[in-house]
């Protein structure tokens, strides 16, 4: 290409005064050098010595006009009025040291040759900028992105294009310097608005549920007679809970495959449909009646769910089927990855990469937002009831340091799992409740529970907000935030948190009762502030709670 440009210095127009010092040379035949398609850029290396800026600007006025003449000619393209724009993309450590270009005044009648419209392949040692390259698709094995690599860094990113490349419209200004365009706030605007197309807004996708939303009646459950038990066979344990065996019928149309999970409601187990052909989950409930109730109301919003969004675009989990068997309601539904809560316990408790923590962000509070739409509420959000679609993942270098939300914890790992697929689903509805029916006093897991309802002061829609956020944090740090059992040294480390005291509003609220309608938990507070430390809080407690660390 130095070769081309120095044939470009070289050749002069017929137009030009022809120096004594330097021979004419024969003219170039475009025609013949642009044979194999029209180049996209034009990059000028000017490796001579300086000369008079006025010739060189003719020169290269006279030449680049020639090529276009050359151009027009073979592609029958008109050059009345024509400005060539060409895109010259300077080195790392490049600079231009050609005289300044003449301004010249632009007017309405120019055009631009595009050079796209020509469909011939050209060559460049240039990535393509903002094209549909595969290739920015690819993932990496190595663990970090070179500075200078123009390969995506995050997720919906296209890669970004060199931040020193200038446009000029005038062909006379080739090489020149001319003042940046483009700022660095609007080029950040611009890559920001470029991700958001791909990732799209936390809620451009969101469709809600039809007003008034649909809300199931209560689901027919069949029964499934046995005749194939064998006498004298245990079915349950002590508990009520179903005696899981492998490659045994769960009804002529399941089969059993292995054990998932156990909790209190019962078990969830592998299965195999004989029908579809596919594996499925089916969580197994207890044959206690209590169990057997709940798992009728977990129903019912499941059907609401699926109901309102038969698409599923809302990220729950969706009910296939349920059937009674041996005294044992089924819930069958797709079988997914492990939920986020074992995925980080394998992975040594290292915390997720922040791009899919604002990934989980978006799908949880998309889901949670249909909930609330629906008029439920889940009252039992936290990892292990997240589960992934895929956990497949990829282990990478780490050695640092990993966040905490205490002063006095510091923990270091050296590699982390880093998941292929950020997606997943909203599992456990046996707790969500209808905010117009009954709400129990009680709602939550212990780490995950809102201050209103240690203070009972009642709860709503915002206990499941509360719960995300702690969800959050313990993505980031990959420890649950506020470990502990006893609801005054809860409250404390929510001070703590938080950064400041609870509202007084919130306190006057807590004590306003009294005699055999006194809030229970106004024993926290003296003089309208929390009790902690009193006499009875040890000194391990007060460490903890001091070396919490405010959000803020």
């Amino acid at each position: 290409m130095a070769s081309y440009h120095h044939q470009q210095q070289q050749q002069q127009p017929s137009s030009a005064t022809v120096p004594t010092a330097r021979g004419r040379r024969k003219k170039p035949d475009w025609a013949d050098f642009y044979k194999n398609g029209v180049p996209k850029e034009i990059i000028v290396i000017d490796d001579d010595d300086d000369e008079n800026p006025t010739n060189i600007n003719n020169q290269e006025n006279a030449s680049v006009a020639s090529a276009s003449a050359s151009i027009s000619t073979r592609q029958n393209i008109p050059l009345s009025h024509t400005a060539v724009r060409s895109v010259i993309t300077s080195g790392a450590n490049g600079s231009s040291h050609h005289a300044p270009a003449t301004k010249r005044r632009r007017t309405g009648m120019e055009t631009a040759i595009d050079m796209s419209y020509y469909d011939r392949p050209t060559f460049s040692i240039h990535p393509q900028q903002y094209g549909d390259d595969s290739s920015g698709t690819s993932i990496s094995t190595d663990r970090t992105t070179s500075l200078h690599t123009t390969a995506p860094t995050s997720m919906g990113s296209h890669g970004s294009a060199p931040t020193n490349t200038i446009y000029y419209e005038d062909a006379a200004a080739i090489g020149q310097k001319r003042k940046r365009v483009v700022t660095r706030k609007s080029a950040r605007e611009e890559q920001k608005r470029r991700e958001l197309e791909v990732s799209g807004d936390a809620f451009s996708s969101y469709i809600p549920p039809p007003k008034p939303p649909i809300k199931a009646k209560d689901v027919t459950v069949p029964v499934i007679r046995d005749y194939h038990l064998p006498k004298n066979q245990k079915i349950d344990d002590d508990d009520g809970h179903y005696i899981v065996t492998p490659e045994t019928d769960l009804t002529e149309r399941y089969s059993i495959i292995k054990l998932l999970g156990q909790g209190t409601f019962g078990k969830v187990v592998e299965a195999y449909d004989k029908h579809k052909k596919t594996r499925c989950a089916v969580k197994i409930i207890r044959s206690v009646q209590k169990y057997r109730e709940a798992s009728r109301i977990e129903l019912r919003v499941l059907s609401t769910l699926a109901s309102n969004d038969k698409m599923n675009r809302n990220k729950c989990i969706h009910l296939r089927d349920c059937f009674d068997f041996r005294n044992h309601i089924c819930i069958v539904t797709d079988l997914l990855g492990q939920s986020v809560f074992d995925f980080l316990k394998g992975n040594g408790f290292v915390p997720f990469p922040s791009s899919q923590i604002q990934s989980f962000a978006r799908q949880l509070l998309t889901s949670v937002a249909f909930l609330h739409d629906l008029n439920l509420i889940h009252t039992d959000l936290k990892p292990e009831n997240i589960l992934l679609v895929n956990n497949a993942y990829q282990t990478f270098t780490y050695n640092r340091a990993i966040p905490s939300s205490s002063h006095t914890s510091s923990r270091n790992a050296r590699q982390r799992r880093v998941l292929l697929n950020s997606e997943i689903r909203l599992i456990d509805f046996g707790s969500a409740t209808f905010n117009d029916e009954y709400h129990s006093s009680v709602v939550s897991t212990r780490h995950y529970r809102a201050p209103e309802i240690i203070l009972n002061l009642g709860w709503s829609f915002p206990c499941d907000i509360w719960s995300i956020g702690c969800i959050l944090v313990e993505f980031f740090t990959g420890d649950a935030l506020f470990q502990t059992h006893d609801n005054l040294e809860h409250l404390a480390m929510m001070e703590s948190v938080c950064g400041g005291k609870i509202d007084a509003k919130i306190v006057k609220q807590v004590m306003q009762g009294r005699g055999g309608s006194a809030n229970g938990a106004a024993k926290y507070f003296n003089r309208s502030r929390l009790d902690y430390p009193n006499a009875e809080t040890s000194k391990a407690s007060k460490k903890y709670v001091r070396a919490m660390k405010p959000l803020h």
